[in-house]
């Protein structure tokens, strides 16, 4: 009679600690007193986790697919595929957490007119490519938003609230204007080719002919168009947009072949040739130089007097299209700073894990719906 009880009593623990984990509650994953994030959240992020890893498996061999990785063997810097994988989901749940976190505590707000903005694109893409794959996986159309847009949004606005104006370390006009004239380049370029096309006819047939240098007396002809364009800016008190209307009758284009910026210079890498001339070159004095069978003619605007057009966002206005995004240049100039302290703040985030959540929407279970 004992013994009936004891195992009596038995099936009735067995079933409650049964339904204490096939009934506990899967639908958000990490939460911070404030913000828990949806299950969809994180099923996307172990989608963004395997992705990486494939990426990243990809640095060293370009062949790799999904399917030749073994996610529960194959190490990506010296962890296991899955862990890797985990690893870089729970960065990314944690640093939406995070940048809520201190959305909140900065009174920093993302509007719903900004979120429905971004949201009407991301949804587009959601339609347009990923719906069905998602679906399968278990990713809403309202968590793929979410996880795309929100991070994104909250850090602009805790940003702002932190070196915008009136923040807590506000930067000054003065300093913006100094980083801008120290790290920028501004440019404009305007070229030609010295050499024929490529016949698409003998491309697809597969007889493709080298390209030839284009004869003497055409060659002259363009370098005395970019010599007149140079002379233009240097002399002759005109404007680019004077050089490209130019450029347009002495070709017989309806559009010119033309590219400026106003950029940092770490974005110009020195391996190309006509980004090393840019940094070389002196500051409102335009020049010809040939570079890899083209024809440049190339000015860099004066720095300083490029500074004059730095507006806030609000200041400008649609038509504008000389102003200098303000929020831009000390994003900028606060970036590496401002994500430390993100990094930081990761660190000492207070989060509870719903190991339940985790555990269903693995990445294992991902990348088995991904391989079909």
């Amino acid at each position: 009679m004992k013994n009936i009880v004891k195992s009596a009593a038995a099936v009735v623990l067995a079933g409650a600690l049964l339904c204490a984990s096939g009934c506990s509650d899967t639908k958000w994953s990490f939460k911070t007193d404030s913000k828990a994030l949806s299950n969809g959240v994180w099923i996307y992020y172990t989608f963004e986790g395997v992705s990486d890893a494939l990426a990243k498996v990809q640095e060293t061999d370009v062949k790799a697919t999904l399917d030749s990785i073994d996610f529960e063997k194959d190490k990506i810097e010296n962890k296991i595929a899955k862990d890797w994988a985990y690893a870089e989901a729970k960065k990314k749940e944690l640093r939406y957490l995070t940048l809520d976190k201190l959305a909140s505590d900065l009174k920093a707000e993302v509007t719903d007119e900004s979120y429905n903005s971004a949201k009407s694109m991301y949804s587009s893409i959601y339609k347009s490519y990923y719906s069905e794959m998602f679906e399968k996986l278990g990713v809403s159309e309202e968590s793929y938003c979410q996880a795309n847009a929100m991070p994104g949004l909250l850090s602009d606005a805790v940003f702002e609230k932190i070196y915008g104006k009136a923040g807590t370390k506000e930067v000054s006009d003065k300093d913006v204007e100094a980083y801008f004239v120290d790290n920028y380049v501004s440019y404009y370029y305007t070229y030609c080719d010295l050499t024929t096309s490529t016949d698409a006819s003998s491309e697809s047939s597969g007889t493709v002919e080298a390209a030839q240098r284009l004869d003497a007396e055409t060659i002259a002809k363009y370098q005395e168009n970019m010599t007149k364009y140079a002379n233009m800016l240097n002399n002759g008190g005109k404007t680019t947009d004077d050089v490209t209307e130019e450029y347009k009758k002495d070709f017989n284009v309806e559009t010119a072949l033309t590219a400026s910026d106003t950029t940092p210079k770490s974005n110009l890498s020195t391996t190309n040739e006509v980004y090393k001339a840019i940094l070389d070159a002196a500051e409102g004095k335009a020049f010809t130089k040939e570079i890899n069978d083209k024809l440049y003619m190339i000015y860099r605007f004066d720095i300083k007097e490029k500074a004059k057009d730095i507006k806030s966002n609000d200041d400008a206005t649609e038509d504008d299209t000389k102003t200098i995004s303000r929020e831009t240049v000390v994003k900028n100039m606060k970036s590496e700073e401002f994500n430390k302290y993100l990094d930081e703040e990761q660190k000492n985030l207070k989060y509870t894990r719903n190991d339940a959540c985790i555990h269903k929407y693995d990445v294992l279970r991902t990348v088995s719906i991904l391989k079909g």
